[in-house]
């Protein structure tokens, strides 16, 4: 699972095609040396999150592809996080977290269902 890995390179694919259920997809690689494979179909599939030896493969609703592809494109450094964690699943692309941030020794996390602290529970786990 790729938690807080650094968006190295990106390309993006913009197409026609009558065999994926998807036109536009972004592929990042990573620091660690894996790759994300975000597609972005109509409507979001289930499965929608997928772990494979060195792919972690995404699909998003197409409405959020001009989002991702800005924050590509105007941030740095930007990141991938993917996590599959009991019932709790998660995939995003974003800037620099603060970890660190959260609450005193034994009162947990304020927001449990923010990125940071999944992420917090994730590295521990």
């Amino acid at each position: 699972m790729p938690i807080m890995d650094k968006i190295e390179t990106y390309s993006v694919y913009l197409g026609q095609n009558n065999f994926l259920s998807y036109d536009r997809s972004i592929r990042l690689s990573l620091e660690s040396g894996e790759t994300a494979f975000i597609g972005f179909p109509p409507v979001r599939p289930d499965p929608w999150l997928e772990f494979d030896q060195g792919i972690t493969r995404v699909y998003m609703p197409r409405s959020e592809y001009a989002d991702v592809y800005h924050l590509l494109q105007s941030e740095a450094p930007v990141f991938f996080t993917a996590i599959e964690l009991l019932a709790f699943q998660v995939a995003a692309v974003h800037t620099e977290l603060d970890l660190s941030a959260g609450e005193h020794p034994g009162e947990g996390d304020a927001d449990v269902q923010s990125l940071e602290a999944l992420i917090r529970r994730a590295q521990s786990q």
